[in-house]
């Protein structure tokens, strides 16, 4: 329940649902940059941001304003002067002052899980093999798009979907309804190209920053900037004693960061 002098809102972006683009380079940064846009344009201010899993790092990219790097950067590419940086610079420093606050659900570690090869206690053995996993899969699977067409044309049905929805649904598998399977069944057959196209980049696009990496890049801001967390205790896709979940429990038992 909110109260009548609060605002919730959310966004559309791309990707998710019948919004997908496949004329788009997906990427943590292109939604966080899409949420400023969102902001800026409603003339948003002491903003709250609340993401679930994937949306929890769009929300930290889009707090701290790190998304304006990456675009700055494709921008310079063509036209890197001292302005344009210092533009960037700036625009950062507007989108930090505008965030009040973070609400992360199930907070994930990446656009896809090749950024658990960052983990600290790795050695350079164990990343190459993970590594090279990582790279084998991309080939033989998700960087394979007539495999990835061929499923969503012959084996996705609405029967697999709502398996695959009540095995996330622990507690609750009764919520997986006919509407639920739709949102996800009819934007997959709809537009195949597009759908391919979505899942082959969530898999094989660059992962970007892990929540870790944000902290210790943006401790300033993160240190001090009100962070409320929510975890599912039995979440099976981001469980709470993985690389994340230990991370955030160790901040909050040692009081790192104050308000986190």
């Amino acid at each position: 329940d909110y109260n009548n002098d609060e605002d919730a809102t959310s966004s559309y972006v791309v990707e998710m649902g019948e919004n997908t683009d496949n004329k788009v380079e997906y990427s943590i940064s292109l939604w966080a940059n899409i949420v400023d846009d969102y902001a800026r344009h409603h003339q948003l201010d002491s903003v709250v941001l609340m993401g679930n899993s994937l949306g929890s790092l769009v929300a930290l990219s889009a707090a701290t304003g790190d998304f304006t790097q990456s675009f700055a950067y494709l921008a310079g590419r063509t036209n890197t002067n001292n302005n344009n940086l210092a533009g960037s610079e700036q625009h950062q420093q507007q989108q930090q002052s505008r965030v009040a606050g973070l609400c992360l659900f199930n907070c994930a570690i990446g656009l896809n899980s090749r950024n658990i090869i960052k983990n600290k206690e790795y050695g350079p053995i164990r990343r190459a093999l993970f590594g090279g996993l990582f790279d084998t899969l991309n080939a033989l699977i998700f960087d394979n798009e007539l495999l990835l067409r061929y499923a969503l044309d012959n084996i996705v049905t609405k029967e697999l979907l709502k398996e695959a929805l009540q095995s996330l649904y622990v507690h609750s598998p009764h919520r997986v309804d006919a509407e639920l399977v739709d949102s996800f069944y009819y934007p997959a057959k709809s537009g195949i190209d597009a759908s391919v196209e979505a899942i082959r980049q969530i898999y094989t696009n660059d992962a970007g920053l892990t929540p870790m990496e944000y902290h210790e890049k943006y401790p300033a801001l993160l240190n001090v900037l009100p962070i409320h967390l929510i975890w599912g205790l039995e979440d099976v896709v981001t469980p709470i004693d993985g690389d994340v979940g230990t991370f955030y429990c160790d901040r909050v038992a040692n009081n790192r960061g104050g308000k986190g």
